[in-house]
């Protein structure tokens, strides 16, 4: 798992980077100007002076976009000061039991628990579990009835062998009678260990990434 703080300091850098490169360029671009400028009024037609509004909207532009890198500057520095804060305060995440949406579903200590709603009777409910590689290891038949179901898959494959600790998939593909269309939303629990955020906000589960904004309740283990 990547140490967040870690992360930060690279994207950091990075932007900064960025913006350094970018000054560089617009005084190159800024000196480049002043050579032109100067070659034209040197060589003009005294007859026929060219008008300084151009050259002066030139000036005025470039001005622009040396205040508009410096605040970016400025937001960068205060975009790392509240990712920073942001991963002092989840922090706290670690440690505590969470339920969130999606069929990621994180197997700890030879246990995998999830959830899923009907919104109505189905005719056959199909539980399907498959490993990191996408390989089919474990199926079942569900409950029908609408509503909210739990279950809790004790890591063994079909033909009982126990799966090693991990991410894992899990699909719930409900059946109508006829032509009724009946839909199943289904949630996962894990106990989180860790956070992540070198790719957004994330919660780690043992291996299995939970943003942040699919979070639905947290838990403390002991009061379970």
């Amino acid at each position: 798992m990547a140490d967040p703080i870690t992360a930060l300091d690279a994207n950091a850098g990075i932007a900064n980077g960025q913006s350094g490169k970018n000054k560089v360029s617009l005084a190159a671009d800024f000196d480049a100007f002043l050579l032109l400028l100067t070659t034209q009024l040197k060589n003009q037609d005294p007859l026929s002076p060219m008008e300084p509004t151009e050259f002066t909207s030139q000036l005025v532009q470039f001005a622009s976009v040396e205040q508009q890198i410096n605040a970016n500057e400025n937001l960068e520095k205060l975009v790392g000061i509240q990712n920073a804060t942001l991963a002092a305060s989840i922090i706290g995440f670690v440690g505590t039991d969470v339920e969130a949406d999606g069929g990621d579903l994180p197997l700890q200590d030879h246990e995998g628990k999830f959830s899923y709603t009907l919104d109505k009777q189905a005719k056959n409910v199909v539980i399907t579990i498959s490993d990191s590689d996408g390989k089919l290891v474990y199926t079942k038949a569900g409950e029908r009835a609408p509503g909210r179901h739990e279950f809790t898959w004790d890591g063994k494959s079909n033909d009982d062998v126990l799966l090693p600790d991990g991410a894992y998939k899990v699909s719930v593909s409900p059946i109508g009678n006829g032509d009724e269309v009946v839909t199943a939303k289904v949630t996962v629990f894990g106990h989180i260990t860790g956070v992540d955020m070198s790719k957004g906000t994330n919660l780690d589960a043992s291996g299995v990434s939970i943003p942040l904004d699919k979070v639905l309740t947290i838990r403390d283990p002991e009061s379970n």
